[in-house]
């Protein structure tokens, strides 16, 4: 079996960390100023909580716990996704490989 390398699954990581915040950033800066455009953050934060939100629809950003247990949630949901876009990748990469 093919060794996973760990620098490609951490710069996933933290590219999906850093458009994560921003865009909750930009979710509560616009509720803060009761702007209509959450209308188009609320669908994107809901798309970056999967698979997490499955456990609960407020996960992982907006429940009602200290900020340690927030964050805690938000990393395991990012790296839930980044563990699964880099096997995406891999796996696309193979098939690539296989059909030249």
């Amino acid at each position: 079996m093919k060794k996973l390398k760990l620098k490609p699954f951490i710069i996933i990581f933290f590219i999906l960390m850093v458009i994560q915040f921003i865009i909750v950033y930009v979710d509560v800066q616009l509720t803060k100023s009761e702007s209509s455009l959450t209308s188009i953050t609320n669908p994107v934060i809901t798309i970056f909580s999967l698979p997490i939100n499955g456990i609960h629809r407020n996960l992982p950003f907006y429940v009602h716990e200290s900020l340690y247990i927030r964050a805690m949630y938000w990393v395991v949901n990012l790296f839930i996704q980044s563990a699964v876009i880099y096997l995406g990748i891999l796996s696309f990469k193979r098939v690539r490989k296989k059909l030249k």
